[in-house]
């Protein structure tokens, strides 16, 4: 971090700009992150969407936090992998489609395999309003709860020789 300078203010070749302790007073709690810092900042997302990646499970997920008719809602789509061909792998597939058919009958998420043999789960969940960080981490955590056996159930087959 930036050394102050004598005059207390932070030397300007450095990455903290003078006044950022002082700003943090600005911020309204609770700290929307689709938003500016305070009122009227020019900090806010242009489009109010954020969208970020993570893991979970050996499988990448990213998630689409935004407003929608004055809601906040949470996208997550996971890539679950490549669905082999059945010249490939026949009962390696047979068994996939088994548990995607029986993710999409057991939860309430949809379970996809795309025109590229792409498998995905795709999830929704209204989130409660302020859209907080801990408002994004608490949906993620009940979306991937619901489908966590079956994306256990997916991997373990996948690997499967």
């Amino acid at each position: 971090m930036a050394r102050p300078a004598a005059s207390g203010r932070v030397d300007p070749d450095k990455s903290v700009p003078a006044g950022l302790i002082a700003s943090f007073g600005r911020f309204v709690l609770p700290f929307e992150i689709d938003r500016g810092l305070a009122p009227g900042d020019v900090g806010a997302r242009p489009t109010g969407v954020l969208t970020f990646c993570f893991g979970f499970q050996d499988v990448p997920f990213q998630a689409r936090a935004e407003r929608r008719d004055g809601r906040a809602w949470l996208t997550l789509t996971g890539d679950l992998g490549s669905l082999p061909f059945s010249i490939e792998n026949p009962r390696r597939r047979r068994r996939l489609l088994k548990v995607l058919n029986g993710a999409q009958t057991g939860t309430t998420l949809q379970w996809e395999v795309d025109q590229d043999h792409r498998m995905r789960v795709v999830g929704d969940i209204e989130l409660g309003m302020p859209l907080t960080p801990m408002a994004v981490i608490a949906g993620a955590t009940t979306l991937l709860v619901h489908c966590r056996p079956y994306i256990d159930l997916i991997v373990q087959v996948a690997s499967e020789a």
